[in-house]
């Protein structure tokens, strides 16, 4: 494991074109394409009612290479799209990959519940599992679970799996880094760029899902008209508490297992301002 400000043996970065006919700078293979399925194909921040208009204002919290903000960008005409990723590696991609976005203001910071600095643990092969160093300790768990899914019919049997997966996780294979990001909070960003609405808040931060909520003012909720968001290893009560937070700001809010990975605890939240309503 490594400490740095800057990436360590970094491999150049290329090109992909998606199915759809878009190009982006990508991380690896197997991430961008899940990332498309999930995102361009399976629409599956756009469910329970979730919906943008033209001229939206949409805050990605957790960009990674900016696969949402991408698809965001095609979806609203007109849009503003305001992308944060703490992780230098990650944020120079997404940089590539919104230049030419006239409505999109990518900032390179993460989100939490207060102005600070944080370590983070960064997989280059698995960028979008990059977690919070205060997390990794029983993150080990969700890779594999990640690992499992992404490769799992490429081989014949599970024994072959399994040992191909134990492989790729070995420390040489991961070459796992640390970074020291800054993290800010919603309402500091609402501040600072005079956002009056907030149509979609979009929210993937594997495992800080909360310290983020925690972050938005009380009179910011109001501003606020959806939320959507991935949770990772929640248990019954923390999900209770997770749409006590949503109901407790006038909220209408949907949990959905993530049933398309075999991965247990995992969970799409669905929320929309009851304020907004028609």
């Amino acid at each position: 494991m490594s400490v740095s400000g800057q990436p360590t043996d970094a491999p150049p970065i290329v090109k992909k074109r998606l199915p759809n006919g878009l190009e982006v700078y990508q991380n690896n293979e197997g991430e961008t394409s899940f990332l498309y399925d999930e995102i361009f194909r399976k629409e599956m921040y756009f469910r329970h009612g979730i919906a943008l208009e033209d001229n939206s204002t949409v805050l990605d919290v957790g960009a990674n290479i900016g696969m949402f903000t991408l698809f965001v960008n095609s979806k609203s005409a007109g849009c503003r799209v305001y992308a944060f990723e703490p992780l230098p590696p990650t944020y120079e991609i997404l940089k590539l990959n919104t230049s030419a976005l006239p409505g999109v203001t990518i900032v390179n910071c993460g989100l939490s519940d207060e102005n600070k600095e944080a370590a983070f643990a960064y997989f280059p092969t698995m960028s979008t599992d990059s977690v919070q160093l205060k997390y990794r300790e029983d993150h080990d768990k969700d890779l594999r679970f990640g690992l499992l899914n992404h490769y799992r019919d490429d081989f014949a049997n599970e024994r072959s799996l399994n040992r191909f997966v134990d492989h790729v996780m070995t420390p040489r294979m991961m070459k796992e880094q640390v970074y020291r990001c800054q993290l800010t909070t919603i309402a500091d960003i609402m501040r600072r760029y005079e956002l009056t609405q907030v149509d979609l808040l979009k929210i993937d931060v594997e495992k800080s899902e909360f310290e983020v909520l925690e972050g938005i003012g009380r009179d910011d909720w109001t501003r606020i008209r959806q939320v959507v968001m991935e949770v990772h290893n929640l248990d019954d009560a923390q999900l209770r508490r997770l749409r006590q937070v949503f109901e407790d700001q006038g909220f209408s809010v949907v949990i959905d297992a993530y049933d398309d990975l075999n991965i247990p605890d995992y969970y799409n939240v669905y929320a929309i301002n009851r304020s907004f309503a028609s």
